[in-house]
């Protein structure tokens, strides 16, 4: 019995023993905002950590930290000591110089506010830490030789063709065709086309004839330029010319009739300018016409003119045509890239033809080669490898593989940048691929990426940087005997391979994949495989092969990754598959996603031919889309091809395509035989996101799946760059998308590298008078300070939300230029900021708006941000400078657009004195929206133009159509939507916020759901059960993350996350229970740079519950909703006496606590 009693005091004295010393933990050890990054190119990286608190522990804070940096030999480079401070975030590097391509461990001990401490340990690895190509020991860009080009003429939209012909004196040949656009397979199958085409074997092309017959005669006859298409269109008539053109005398006469002559044919998305016997202006026949964004010409494509419709025709198959009786010769046939510098990618020397008695007609596929195969094979010592590193790039995209094995688990890299400024490359752990002391071989597949292809709504933009993809790589071996192996790209150990199974591979074409070339490269990055048959590599030099001058790229920096590469982070399996036509299998993903298929054919027959087609929507089952019903709606993909093209081996085949991606949830198979088990078609989703960092349920279902399609947005259209749409012939860095989606995406996943990767690009276009470009990369787009201002909201949302005050150092000067290239934008006489093309894009009632307003608006919103950014960054001259000139715009807002009888917004003046036109009322959604949540106006005003806002939200709307809707309709459009609920919840009118976030009838967030979205539409009505398309069928994207920039709202108000101190060190809980009763319970959290911070309410009989998780080491002020602060209780407790609960005060209707890390659980009356 006593053995037993000092048995259980024994084990109480344990168990005390163990509860006393519960201490925290330190995880999630960053460097630059990622965990272990490997090859950055930072001199002053920033550490960063989170703290774990005991579970059910309160109060836990760090009160200092200690940081110590050892180099790869151990040696201590920076100790920070013990430093008394509870941040832990962005702690920059104080050490000695850091080594190129090192890794360096560092360990972290933090101490908390009992005195314990809590220790761990993580590395970093530097990359080259050089932008020079002289840091890659002499590695050249590689690829294949000019005639290596690949060319698929079946995806080739956009071409120069040239070709010389002489007709025949000695016959009197007047006429003589030249053909090319034939047998395209949309055409050879009425399911691969909405006209219901079927046309046999060269039952369709273009037809060019010349035609001399009219110079016979009297003088005043000319020679003429028939177009003849045939089979494109119902209308078609094969023995009619589409258009018919004089050719001057100027140009061919009967002087020269017989001679030869140079016909040149620029096609862009079949808009034709045609040249004869020269380039020049004088030498272009049937005029230019006129399109949309400038280059005119003779369209030929039925579907419409320009890059906003399906394209036609392809280059095809070319040829000869010839009447009965007509001979001719022809010569130079050329095909050619349209854009500079318009190499040659295919020629043939002609021939002499003749029609004989039944006339010619013949073509050929002028496709070749493959895209680019390289390798090489090295010998390494007989030592241990102490470790091996792979640093790699190229001008297009890459796969690397050693020893057989496909090195790392990203997609598309590099990635996007302005690559003559910019140029990011690769760092790869390979260690434990190489095999010491003996061969080893290395070897890279090439695509188009962002480099080279169709790429943007312009054709003329066709092979935007350059017309050749290349290779940099070098290879660093450290054995431990501390002797060092360097493989670099070289054009004379490296060898070439232009014929294998990836025929072509572009984001916008799709993939072009022969699976019967596999066995000819089997085993191709093993070193025993035999490549005899190879020829050398070349080095790829910029002249002669870029858009832009060589020297452009003199400046060009090779700079580390920046952040995540894009990679596989979700997989799909097909839900539901339907045989819309014989033979036409689609299947439904279930989800609207950004990806790649992987698809399991099983056995096949060697030639037989699987296509693919990939459409984010079907036609619906209405009059209008009858003949259509139930396949694939393509017109939105506009000019951009996007099907992938799969050649069958004998044996299993696997459908996976290397470089192309698709936006899409319905994926269409024909050329099986059979329909394939759900199982066997998959969709690899691809993004830049990893993990998503926010969540947000409540009682609202519908309203649940609407912020999962915010979430399925983000993924798709963080793909390297912030896209706005992944599917069409755009996927472009529109800076108006991301600066009003950036206050959501901050919170939905860790983007502050990939945010400052965006600002680098937008740096990188930046104009020489400081304004920054509206797309970025590239530039070639039209917004103005709408769009333009990013370059100022995006940093700050940045910084606020990762306190990545690096980032405003590097960005401010370029901050400045903007500010002062939109001063001189001011007009003298009525002060009005003219800065602007776009206004509320797509808003409903937009042709309301003066878009002077919001341009207004944006401007005060600029000249804010920039004092605060001059205050953080010690920079207070400017910041006196910023506040006062935002005092002076904001009189000037508030006199110019806002009726001071009325409190209505207004027009500003077109004239040049203020008040001496008759007033124009705006009245808008978002011209109190905008303007009040950016603090444009003045203290007296901002509660009138809430009410006024609350008041027109409330009431029906008419839209410029004319059309009424119901209340609460979202009337705004990408600008507006941004920040209505904003405005709304911040001047009191979260009832009205609530009612319109719920509301489901047109136009609405909820509406699109009902409507089947499972991401943003580009339009609030891109699709309708009533009223189909619209109309809208090109200009028309189902995942288009703008309309989901309410995102923001749902997190920080609804759930009540909101910023107080920059990285959310001290922030504020402040839910926002439904006012209306409609909303019963939300739930969500944010992964926040210092741990998750979970807010939970519910609303039940008179009361409210409140749930919230403060992480540890951070520190929260509670407003929480309550008719009477004394009934407040947390837990069981009156909440003022609870631990970690601090009582401030109670103000308009809410009780104000201080919260000290740890979870908390509310009741209040409500």
């Amino acid at each position: 019995m006593n053995r037993m009693r000092v048995l259980l005091i024994s084990v109480f004295i344990l168990t005390i023993s163990v509860v006393g010393i519960a201490r925290s933990s330190i995880d999630g050890l960053s460097v630059e905002y990622s965990i272990t990054p490997l090859g950055i190119d930072v001199e002053t990286p920033r550490f960063s950590w989170i703290m774990i608190a005991p579970e059910g522990e309160r109060g836990y804070a760090q009160k200092a930290y200690r940081i110590e940096v050892r180099n790869p030999s151990g040696k201590i480079v920076w100790d920070s000591e013990r430093v008394e401070s509870d941040v832990s975030l962005g702690i920059e590097y104080g050490g000695l110089t850091l080594e190129a391509t090192s890794r360096y461990h560092w360990y972290l001990t933090v101490w908390d506010q009992n005195g314990d401490s809590a220790s761990n340990t993580s590395w970093f690895e530097t990359g080259l830490m050089d932008p020079d190509q002289s840091a890659w020991d002499g590695a050249q860009w590689i690829g294949g030789a000019p005639e290596d080009m690949p060319l698929y003429s079946h995806y080739l939209s956009v071409f120069t063709l040239e070709y010389d012909i002489q007709l025949d004196e000695a016959s009197a040949s007047t006429r003589a065709g030249f053909v090319f656009g034939a047998n395209d397979h949309r055409l050879l199958d009425k399911n691969m086309n909405i006209y219901g085409i079927q046309s046999g074997i060269d039952g369709h092309y273009i037809k060019l004839v010349l035609d001399l017959s009219g110079l016979e005669g009297s003088d005043p006859g000319m020679a003429r330029f028939h177009i003849y298409r045939v089979g494109y269109h119902p209308d078609d008539k094969e023995d009619v010319p589409f258009k018919t053109i004089d050719i001057p005398h100027s140009l061919i006469s009967n002087e020269n009739r017989y001679q030869t002559h140079q016909i040149a044919v620029e096609s862009v998305f079949g808009l034709l300018q045609i040249f004869v016997n020269g380039r020049e202006k004088e030498n272009r026949i049937g005029g230019i016409g006129s399109s949309r964004f400038g280059r005119g010409g003779i369209n030929i494509n039925p579907m419409g003119m320009g890059g906003d419709y399906i394209s036609f025709p392809m280059l095809a198959d070319l040829g000869y045509s010839l009447d009965a009786g007509q001979k001719a010769r022809y010569s130079k046939v050329t095909v050619k890239n349209f854009r500079k510098p318009s190499n040659v990618l295919y020629q043939e020397a002609g021939k002499e033809l003749d029609g004989g008695d039944k006339g010619l007609f013949e073509v050929s596929d002028p496709s070749h080669s493959a895209m680019p195969i390289l390798r090489t094979a090295f010998i390494t010592k007989d030592v241990n490898i102490a470790h091996a590193r792979l640093y790699v790039t190229a001008r297009g995209i890459y796969e690397m593989y050693l020893n057989g094995h496909r090195v790392g688990k990203d997609w598309f890299n590099p990635g996007l940048t302005q690559y003559n400024k910019t140029h990011l490359y690769q760092s790869y752990d390979v260690t434990h691929m190489i095999q010491n002391g003996g061969e080893n071989a290395l070897g890279a597949w090439l695509g188009e990426g962002w480099w080279s292809g169709n790429y943007t709504f312009l054709g003329t933009n066709w092979n935007f940087f350059g017309d050749r993809q290349s290779l940099l790589a070098k290879l660093v071996i450290r054995y431990e005997d501390g002797s060092i192996g360097v493989v670099t790209s070289n054009d004379q150990e490296w060898k070439y391979y232009d014929d294998g199974p990836v025929r072509y591979g572009s984001f916008f074409q799709g993939e072009v994949y022969d699976a019967r070339k596999e066995i000819e490269i089997e085993g191709w990055s093993l070193p025993d495989y035999d490549d005899r048959h190879w020829k050398k590599a070349t080095h790829i030099k910029l002249e002669g092969t870029t858009f832009l001058d060589p020297s452009e790229y003199d400046q060009s920096s090779l700079v580390g990754q920046i952040g995540e590469n894009a990679g596989i982070i979700k997989e799909l399996y097909a839900k539901e598959m339907t045989e819309v036509r014989p033979g036409v299998f689609v299947y439904d993903m279930g989800q609207n996603m950004v990806g790649i298929p992987k698809i399991s054919l099983g056995e096949g027959k060697a030639g037989d031919t699987v296509r693919l087609r990939f459409a984010e929507v079907l036609y619906p089952d209405m009059e209008e889309y009858a003949e259509n019903k139930g396949m694939l709606m393509l017109e939105n993909i506009r000019a951009a091809h996007a099907q992938d093209l799969y050649i069958l081996k004998e044996g299993e085949n696997v459908i996976q395509p290397h470089f192309t991606f698709h936006g899409y949830r319905y994926i269409e198979i024909t050329g099986i035989e059979k329909a394939l088990p759900l199982t066997k078609v998959k969709g690899l989703v691809i993004s830049s996101i990893k993990d998503v960092s926010a969540d947000y349920q409540t009682s609202n279902t519908t309203l649940n799946r609407f912020f999962q399609n915010i979430v399925w947005s983000q993924y798709g259209n963080f793909l390297s760059i912030p896209t706005d749409c992944p599917q069409r012939n755009e996927r472009m860095g529109w800076s108006g998308d991301l600066s009003v989606f950036s206050r959501t995406s901050t919170y939905l996943a860790n983007v502050d590298q990939f945010l400052r990767r965006h600002l680098l690009a937008m740096r990188d276009v930046q104009y020489e008078d400081g304004r920054y470009p509206d797309v970025a990369p590239v530039d070639n787009g039209f917004g103005g300070i709408l769009w333009g201002s990013a370059g100022i909201t995006v940093a700050w949302e940045s910084y606020q939300q990762y306190g990545d005050r690096a980032l405003l150092e590097e960005h401010y000067q370029s901050m400045k230029e903007y500010m002062d290239f939109l001063k001189k934008k001011i007009s003298d006489g009525t002060g009005v900021l003219k800065a602007g093309v776009l206004g509320d894009w797509l808003s409903p009632e937009g042709r309301k708006n003066d878009n002077t307003l919001l341009h207004s608006a944006y401007y005060i919103f600029n000249l804010e941000i920039m004092a605060r950014v001059a205050r953080v960054l010690g920079k207070s001259e400017d910041a006196v400078y910023y506040q006062e000139f935002h005092k002076d715009r904001v009189a000037h807002f508030n006199r110019t657009y806002l009726d001071p009888l009325t409190h209505k917004t207004i027009k500003a003046p077109s004239g040049s004195a203020i008040g001496k036109e008759k007033i124009r009322f705006v009245d808008t959604q978002a011209s109190y929206a905008v303007p009040l949540a950016l603090g444009a106006f003045n203290e007296t005003n901002a509660p009138l133009a809430a009410s006024r806002l609350a008041e027109i939200v409330s009431s029906q709307s008419t839209d410029d159509q004319g059309v009424k809707h119901p209340e609460y309709s979202l009337m705004t459009g990408f600008i507006g939507t941004a920040w209505i609920s904003k405005a709304l919840s911040d001047y009191g009118y979260s009832d009205v916020a609530y009612k319109l976030i719920q509301q489901e009838t047109y136009p609405s967030w909820l509406y699109t759901v009902s409507q089947g979205a499972t991401t943003i539409w580009e339009r609030l009505n891109s699709y309708t059960h009533e009223n189909g398309f619209g109309g809208n069928n090109s200009m028309n994207s189902f995942n288009h993350y703008s309309f989901g920039a309410v995102g923001q709202w749902m997190i920080a108000y609804s759930l009540g996350i909101e910023r107080k101190e920059p990285g959310f060190k001290e922030f504020v809980l402040q839910p926002e229970p439904d006012p209306t009763g409609a909303m019963k319970w939300a739930k969500g959290y944010y992964e926040s740079m210092y741990g998750r911070i979970n807010s939970y309410w519910e609303l039940k009989e008179g009361s409210l519950s409140y749930r919230a998780t403060v992480p540890a080491n951070t520190t929260a002020t509670l407003y929480l909703p309550t008719r009477s602060a004394k009934t407040v209780k947390e837990g069981s407790s009156l909440a003022s006496e609870a631990q970690g609960v601090r009582f401030l005060k109670f103000e308009q209707g809410k009780a104000v606590y201080s919260l000290e890390s740890g979870s908390y659980s509310f009741s209040a009356e409500f």
